[in-house]
């Protein structure tokens, strides 16, 4: 069963994810962002990791890439309005591809629970 999060920036909506990927045994999931009234997400996040002094692992204007370290300011909501626990979200992608989200610190009982598709794929049904 596919589920989709709600992915907030500075609490304002800004998209979705399913979290298509895990690394199950890391503890990280990742997604494909479906966005929501963000006309280019490049000068978005960017414009956001300069004010808010978020490190960029790299920063490429003429391909309008962008690849950021945790964002602190980055929430994640399921679907009952909980929102994920763990270190937080980064964000990778280029305007003309698409952009993910990497989410860290998934614990071993929320991977089993909240994506059991992801558990159970790796560590087998149970």
């Amino acid at each position: 069963m596919r589920k989709t999060y709600t992915i907030e920036l500075n609490g304002l909506k800004i998209g979705t994810t399913d979290f298509e990927f895990a690394d199950t045994p890391m503890g990280v999931i990742h997604g494909k962002i479906n966005f929501e009234n963000v006309e280019s997400p490049y000068e978005f996040f960017r414009n956001h990791c300069k004010r808010y002094k978020v490190q960029i692992n790299d920063d490429e204007p003429k391909l309008k890439l962008i690849d950021t370290v945790v964002i602190p300011e980055l929430k994640v909501y399921l679907e009952n309005g909980t929102e994920l626990n763990g270190w937080g979200g980064a964000i990778t992608g280029m305007d003309n591809e698409e952009y993910e989200i990497q989410f860290g610190g998934i614990t071993s009982d929320l991977m089993r629970t909240e994506f059991k598709h992801h558990y159970d794929e790796y560590y087998g049904k149970e």
